[in-house]
């Protein structure tokens, strides 16, 4: 046993070709990685979802024990569900010129209405990577309850159209327990804020 995590074995791999068959909102690119699978030679064709890195943070009041999150419908999801609505913790893109704690900070008084005072960060971590490039800086942050609260709602320019929902803790913990579908961002926040701050659920 080892406190350590071992070195990776996989053998090399090279990007041999790669070009961009979409430009929008996102890019998509088919790569050609040359590798070894199975001790044989290969070229993999692989389709890479690029829209920039994301940032997400859980805004929670830990004086009313409640946490404000957004519910808008998604387009992905709507495909998938045939209804799209989710019920997920604040979160966006990151602007050029921005990192992960201004871009939770912006995003939570254009899509809820809050200011966030104190930020815990919790890691940057890629949020799908067999076909994403995003990555999500991830936070917890407790409301400021001394400042005024705004609207929220998102922005009309980027055709966001975005309703702010306050919650007791203790029920998002047992919408997560009941395996309710929360993404992923918003499963991981409530328990990571469930296990650092335990008497907050009670």
């Amino acid at each position: 046993m080892t406190d350590r995590l071992p070195e990776d074995r996989l053998p090399p791999v090279s990007v041999k070709e790669r070009r961009t068959v979409y430009d929008g909102w996102l890019t998509l690119e088919v790569a050609v990685l040359e590798t070894t699978v199975h001790g044989e030679r290969r070229l993999v064709r692989r389709e890479v979802h690029d829209h920039g890195d994301g940032a997400a943070v859980l805004a929670y009041d830990p004086h009313r024990r409640t946490a404000v999150l957004v519910r808008q419908v998604r387009a992905a999801a709507l495909l998938a569900d045939g209804r799209g609505v989710t019920l997920e913790a604040i979160a966006g893109i990151v602007d050029d010129g921005e990192d992960g704690e201004t871009t939770v900070r912006r995003e939570a008084w254009e899509e809820a209405g809050v200011v966030v005072g104190k930020l815990d960060f919790l890691g940057r971590s890629y949020v799908s990577p067999g076909a994403l490039t995003e990555r999500l800086w991830l936070y917890l942050g407790e409301i400021d309850a001394e400042a005024a609260r705004g609207q929220g709602g998102g922005l009309a320019d980027e055709n966001e159209e975005i309703e702010v929902v306050e919650l007791p803790l203790s029920l998002l913990a047992e919408l997560a327990d009941r395996g309710e579908p929360l993404d992923l961002k918003t499963r991981f926040l409530i328990e990571e804020l469930r296990r650092r701050r335990p008497e907050l659920f009670a």
